[in-house]
């Protein structure tokens, strides 16, 4: 409930919910649903996108009751979380030089390409204290992976702060309002998808130990341009730490430095035009630790850089949908040596590392000096909603919602010669049947193509096709229309390029059965 005044930037008289915590962006003290729907009074800032549901109260939560004046200055305390628990068995294949073998199933299972659903068993509490003008968030998780994946030496599994953060937004100057943040958080920029990172994931996401500040200006109207920037950085773990990372983030012998900046334009919260900008600079301090298997002697490589520029576009029209676009370019020098404050790009890309691997050449081929350019796209859209209008719909009832997505990419310059003028594309569609207000039929199809390179036996080295494809059939339970919490139980297919399933005598799996359960609260 807002107050009543003549300013649609004054501030409110209520608490925001806990945004949830997939969203990587940062939460603001005066973000709410009500104002990130189409034709609100206040638009989005530069950031990933603020229209994701909402994180329900904590159970047992009481609201005032109504008409009940309340303090908008007083300090509050919220807490919430989110339990899952996913298993994933594949069913395995004879290898061909033991046909009579009997089938393995494997968990986790042996498959490469994009997962529709990602398995294992974690647990996170997000604490929220402040008011309207000051707050403070810290988030605090576990992993409980398989036995494979935990010891001694894989620290970063256990359980670990993964954001601590203070946030300052002060009251509006006239037309401009503030936001500061300080600490240690997650930046997600350029995603196309309504909700979330959509289905590929945001073109830029940066995190690590730094701050950042916003402006929100109202130009007229309707209208509202938003700048924001910042600095972050991951250090490095030295090369003798014995556990690892330790945290996820860092990596050993080598720290990154990301500065970035953000200018945003929004016409009455319908049509959203972004630029985002970042420049990471990455260091490495390694004096033992070898990337060149080929020779006896430790060669230190050189520092490296990466540049990201992406311009976003995105419209939302009721009863059509949700349209977003990202056109993005990276220039990169030397990345092999940049780790980890940009953690997301073109796919998961660890820094330079994936993305060096992936689509600029492997080791030692490629020290991830080159350029990159993709379009990320994704159509959001209800068939309920479009049907019914204009009638309006409200997503509680029966419904087919879809998701299409389609990410192909261009290597434009590298230092393996067998990379340059490379292309591939990423591909996925999801469909949700709501039959009723607890259950619900799904369906995905996700795949993968890029160009990879193999040397044959006289050690020439040839150009070839790696594809991944999976196509997933699944049934979900829920508590409402449209709860978070599920239970869903999926079967999927996969299917491979000779190239990427080129082991023989270690089969990749072809199908792989899910089951799993997630609550927010």
């Amino acid at each position: 409930m807002k107050t009543t005044t003549k300013s649609r930037y004054h501030r409110r008289s209520t608490w925001p919910l806990l945004v949830y915590l997939t969203c990587s962006g940062p939460v603001w003290a005066e973000d709410t649903a009500a104002d990130s729907v189409p034709g609100a009074a206040r638009p989005p800032g530069v950031g990933l996108s603020p229209e994701a549901p909402p994180t329900p109260p904590p159970i047992g939560g009481r609201a005032p009751s109504f008409g009940a004046p309340s303090d908008p200055d007083a300090f509050a305390l919220r807490i919430g979380g989110r339990v899952s628990a996913w298993t994933r068995v594949g069913v395995g294949r004879s290898p061909s030089d033991r046909p009579n073998a009997p089938v393995a199933w494997h968990t986790p299972p042996l498959v490469v390409g994009k997962n529709p659903l990602y398995g294992g068993t974690a647990a996170s509490l997000n604490f929220l204290y402040g008011n309207q003008l000051l707050m403070a968030y810290a988030s605090y998780e576990a992993a409980l992976t398989a036995p494979e994946w935990e010891g001694y030496h894989r620290a970063e599994l256990g359980p670990r702060v993964r954001a601590a953060y203070v946030a300052l937004t002060p009251p509006p100057l006239g037309r401009a309002r503030l936001r500061f943040q300080v600490g240690a958080f997650s930046l997600s920029y350029g995603a196309p998808g309504p909700w979330g990172w959509g289905l590929f994931g945001p073109v830029l996401a940066i995190h690590g130990y730094g701050g950042v500040g916003g402006l929100d200006y109202e130009l007229a109207p309707g209208t509202v341009a938003s700048l924001e920037a910042g600095t972050s950085a991951v250090p490095e773990v030295p090369e003798g730490f014995a556990r690892g990372t330790y945290t996820g983030w860092p990596e050993n012998g080598l720290s990154s430095i990301v500065h970035h900046a953000h200018l945003g334009l929004s016409l009455k919260n319908k049509y959203f035009t972004k630029l985002h900008f970042a420049h990471a600079d990455g260091r490495n301090m390694r004096r033992y630790l070898d990337d060149n298997e080929k020779t006896l002697e430790v060669e230190r490589r050189p520092d490296g850089y990466m540049q990201v520029a992406a311009l976003e576009f995105r419209w939302m029209e009721d009863p059509f949908g949700h349209f977003g676009v990202t056109p993005t370019f990276w220039n990169m020098k030397n990345a092999r040596s940049l780790h980890d404050g940009i953690y997301w790009g073109l796919d998961w890309t660890a820094g330079g590392r994936e993305m060096t691997d992936k689509f600029l050449g492997p080791r030692p081929f490629s020290q991830g000096t080159g350029q990159l350019a993709a379009i990320s796209a994704e159509y959001n859209f209800s068939v309920k909603r479009l049907l019914a209008h204009p009638k309006p719909f409200d997503g509680n009832g029966h419904d087919l919602r879809a998701a299409l997505a389609f990410l192909p990419f261009w290597t434009l310059d590298s230092d393996d010669a067998k990379y340059k003028g490379a292309s591939g594309y990423f591909v996925g569609a999801t469909f949700e049947h709501v039959l009723s207000s607890w259950f619900s039929t799904t369906w995905r199809v996700f795949g993968e193509s890029r160009r990879a390179v193999v040397a044959d036996p006289l050690g020439a080295r040839q150009t070839s096709t790696w594809r991944a494809f999976s196509a997933s059939a699944g049934i979900a339970l829920h508590s409402d229309w449209q709860s978070q919490d599920r239970l869903e139980l999926m079967y999927s297919r996969y299917f491979y390029s000779s190239f990427t399933d080129n082991n023989p005598t270690r089969p990749l799996d072809r199908d792989v059965l899910t089951l799993g359960a997630s609550v927010v609260f």
